[in-house]
């Protein structure tokens, strides 16, 4: 199964699984945009961050890629931040 680990600046570390990587950031991008719960646990809430930084590795990628400023767009946010390598194996497993 495709996964993205996206972390914060506020040390939050969050892996979103998907069954490509576009489902992944897609899913991501529900949280972000506060239309979809991360967690279902009583008494705990994690929010979007507040810093328009976000850095993020692909599977188990052993250093973080960055997004500046999230756009909400898969092939911006991710492909665009991505290693030529990485980038490979994203289109190699792409939903389109």
């Amino acid at each position: 199964m495709a996964s993205i680990r996206f972390r914060f600046t506020t040390e939050c570390q969050l892996t979103v699984e998907g069954g490509s990587y576009e489902e992944a950031y897609l899913r991501f991008k529900d949280f972000m945009h506060g239309e979809t719960l991360i967690s279902t646990e009583e008494g705990l809430e994690i929010c979007p961050p507040e810093e328009p930084t976000i850095f993020f590795e692909v599977d188990d990628q052993t250093d973080y890629n960055t997004i500046d400023n999230f756009k909400g767009d898969f092939v911006k946010d991710i492909v665009a931040n991505c290693s030529h390598d990485i980038q490979a194996k994203i289109n190699h497993h792409a939903i389109r």
